[in-house]
């Protein structure tokens, strides 16, 4: 799909979707790459991000959370621990570092850790790297002779701009995901995701001021974020509970029989050490999918064992105050608020309801229908709110290849909806056929050779087969498929997109750096 804009003339060498922890990472080490082994220049090197600003999960900065790594994994120090960009450098430029020491704490805040990226998105903009703040990219096109089109647009004003690049780097990060059944019922201002949290719940609480009785609210899933966010809820309705005399409840609803612990412990990790990445990657497909499934509970679906505790205190402690006020013959504190959570429940759909009495939106309430997942009862439940905490979907790289003409470089199916990775020695297997493979050139195109003949007979881009698999180097390039004459010339990289062939750790921040130091130093040698 073309959009019409205004086209520049220059040419960068490289032009990084997404400005997020990953292509901040991707920019330090280009910055430390020696000049004379790389021939990308910081000059033409390029990031569009479409904050206005640089920032880093604004809407989950609440007070007192902690990264759940080590600050040693920040965006440089595996890579390369003297480099000017580690979280050492940053707390010895704020004089904080023997006072971080004496904290005798491995994980920084969550707020102290944003702070550490925006002082690195500064550095790397201060030595030379372009970033264009506030562009949405809307498209990729393939222009011919090497050049690839990147279409944005400006948020603040709706123009079109269309830059040029000999090869991108595509971190798009993730983009918010609710349930189907309450996909239904959005927009709805109080209805909201983990991802706008902070923005958002000052505004969806001020519009329950109308209600005169005590609130519901529902907060839905079981991880990390679910918790956090309940747990902060808890806490602004107890406040409000006290100024208003009112008992407010609050509902995790959890698909699971129990919240459960994520597995933090020293072996566990090891899945997110930067050598896992190659022992995954060299696996046959079913063993990794195996390998994946055994370490999920690492990152998905669980909550810190310390998260854990604190939400068990409080809940601890309101069976304290049940059992005071039922043996003094008195009613509940008015000015507590409740936690309840509703395991083995599943969102089967959503309505708002309004009834004759309400004369707006701040006072209609959201009904759900709850199937137990596993009796299959079904029941209804009014909310007053709802706070999604139900993750992220990561595949608006694949929609900007689906509708551009660079898909079918990678043999893309501009129709499906179960795109799929593989890994380069899948490549390889699959254009095989009566062919024998030779990597030859840049990219690592395959010549196809006939076996039968021992000549060279290079396939067509016509005569191979497209499908639903796209195939993905170690070092994080997509290869396009065997092409007749030159091929397709720029490099496209992922990060954070390639979980199923590199890892759990791809969309985290363990291997940030790394990662970093292997798609530079990748891109260096086939420029």
């Amino acid at each position: 799909m073309a959009f019409s804009g205004t086209l520049t003339t220059f040419v960068y060498d490289i032009i990084g979707l997404g400005f997020g922890p990953a292509n901040l990472a991707v920019a330090g080490a280009l910055l430390e790459q020696p000049r004379e082994t790389c021939p990308v220049s910081v000059n033409k090197s390029l990031f569009i991000e479409r904050y206005h600003e640089f920032k880093w999960h604004p809407g989950m900065l609440l007070p007192g959370t902690r990264m759940q790594i080590s600050f040693l994994k920040d965006l440089a120090t595996l890579r390369s621990p003297q480099s000017p960009i580690t979280f050492i450098a940053y707390l010895h430029s704020q004089n904080r570092l023997v006072d971080f020491i004496n904290r005798g704490s491995t994980s920084p805040t969550r707020k102290e850790y944003a702070d550490y990226l925006a002082y690195v998105a500064r550095y790397v903009q201060d030595q030379g790297i372009k970033v264009a703040y506030g562009e949405n990219v809307i498209a990729i096109e393939e222009e011919g002779e090497g050049i690839v089109q990147v279409h944005s647009m400006v948020l603040i004003t709706g123009e079109i701009r269309v830059r040029r690049a000999r090869n991108l780097i595509i971190s798009p990060g993730g983009s918010p995901w609710v349930p189907r059944s309450i996909q239904a019922i959005l927009p709805h201002p109080r209805i909201i995701h983990t991802a706008q949290y902070l923005s958002s719940v000052e505004p969806m609480l001020a519009m329950t001021e109308a209600i005169t009785r005590s609130l519901k609210i529902a907060v839905v899933g079981a991880g990390q974020s679910a918790v956090e966010v309940l747990l902060d809820l808890h806490s602004r309705l107890t406040s409000m509970g006290k100024s208003a005399g009112k008992a407010h409840n609050l509902h995790l609803i959890i698909r699971g029989g129990s919240l459960k612990s994520s597995d933090g412990g020293p072996f566990a990790n090891q899945a997110y050490n930067p050598e896992f990445t190659d022992v995954l990657y060299n696996l046959p497909s079913d063993p990794r999918r195996k390998v994946l499934a055994d370490y999920k509970g690492t990152n998905y679906g669980a909550v810190n064992p310390r998260t854990l505790d604190s939400l068990y205190e409080v809940m601890y402690d309101q069976q304290v105050d049940g059992s005071i006020a039922r043996r003094k013959g008195n009613k509940l504190s008015v000015t507590s608020t409740r936690i309840n959570i509703i395991p083995y429940s599943n969102l089967s759909s959503a309505e708002i309801t309004t009834h004759p009495s309400q004369i707006s939106r701040e006072t209609d309430t959201l009904s759900i229908i709850l199937e137990n997942t596993l009796t299959h009862d079904v029941s209804e439940t009014t909310y007053d709110a709802i706070v999604c905490a139900t993750g992220y979907e990561r595949h608006s790289w694949l929609d900007l290849l689906k509708s551009s003409n660079i898909g079918k470089r990678f043999g893309l199916s501009a129709t499906s909806d179960k795109t799929c990775l593989a890994v380069e020695h899948d490549f390889g297997a699959a254009v095989d056929g009566d062919f024998g493979p030779a990597v030859n050139g840049r990219n690592g195109h395959l010549d196809m050779w006939s076996k039968a003949e021992g000549i060279h007979m290079p396939r067509t881009l016509s005569e191979s087969k497209v499908s639903d698999t796209l195939y993905i180097s170690r070092s994080y390039r997509l290869l396009p498929l065997p092409t007749t004459g030159r091929g397709f010339v720029p490099n496209i990289y992922l990060q954070g997109c390639a979980e199923e062939t590199h890892g759990l750790s791809e969309t985290l921040l363990s291997v940030a750096g790394v990662r970093a130091g292997e798609i530079v130093e990748d891109l260096c040698s086939n420029y």
